[in-house]
């Protein structure tokens, strides 16, 4: 759910995947339905569009809401593709990405674990590169990603709340945010228990470390994070 493939999709072939995911705690309750359209251009390249829908219940700063989310722009190429999908040790998928986050939502928080709605969100655009590989290994899968996030400064006036999810401006507060470097990485092993029905499961790590310095703009003003999820799950076609 949070790692992405190396692998492209041939000229000419399309997919569009959309996504529910519901987070609830004792009292607030999130919903981000994203989506993602992928398109094979050839030349071992694809680009792909990734945008959201987002739902914001009681508790949160930026109260009861309904919007889109950010958008994200990408491209994706493939440098190498496996030939033995049974040996762990021959040659894996390889691939690279560069992305455009779109500031197309608007909310006054950022939320880094809403995988494809708020992710970078504060009104600002981002730029990221993104390494991924990806080896079979029958009926095993492994998927890695690392991730280099850049996001450009934004002058905001509060109600705000920082990356790192704890942190407020107050309202009508006038504030520069400048955020610190990101490092992202997730991994995935795949278990495919029956090929035919796709059932099978997951064990995903993914997490982010957001610096106290960015890595064009100086200093931060936002607070520095960290944090990681484990994830598993479960899958059937």
């Amino acid at each position: 759910m949070y790692t992405g493939t190396a692998d492209v999709m041939p000229r000419g072939s399309f997919y569009f995947e959309p996504y529910y995911f519901s987070y609830r705690t004792h009292d607030s309750t999130n919903t981000t339905l994203p989506f993602k359209l992928s398109y094979g251009v050839g030349h071992h390249m694809e680009l792909d569009a990734t945008t959201a829908l987002e739902y914001v219940g009681s508790g949160g700063i930026d109260g009861t809401s309904f919007q889109l989310g950010d958008t994200t722009a990408q491209a994706k190429f493939q440098v190498a593709k496996e030939t033995d999908r049974y040996h762990f040790w021959t040659l894996p998928s390889i691939g690279f990405s560069v992305d455009i986050n779109i500031p197309t939502g608007h909310m006054e928080s950022s939320r880094p674990n809403l995988t494809g709605g708020t992710q970078t969100t504060n009104d600002t655009w981002n730029e990221q590169v993104n390494l991924l590989v990806r080896k079979q290994f029958k009926p095993f899968q492994l998927y890695l990603e690392g991730t280099e996030i850049v996001q450009n400064p934004v002058h905001v006036v509060g109600p705000y709340q920082f990356n790192n999810g704890l942190t407020d401006i107050a309202p009508g507060v006038p504030f520069h945010v400048v955020d610190g470097n990101i490092l992202a990485a997730s991994g995935a092993l795949e278990h495919v228990l029956r090929a035919k029905s796709g059932l099978g499961y997951l064990i995903e790590i993914n997490g982010q470390r957001q610096s106290d310095r960015s890595l064009i703009f100086g200093n931060a003003t936002a607070p520095a994070f960290s944090y990681v999820n484990i994830s598993p799950e479960v899958e059937y076609t």
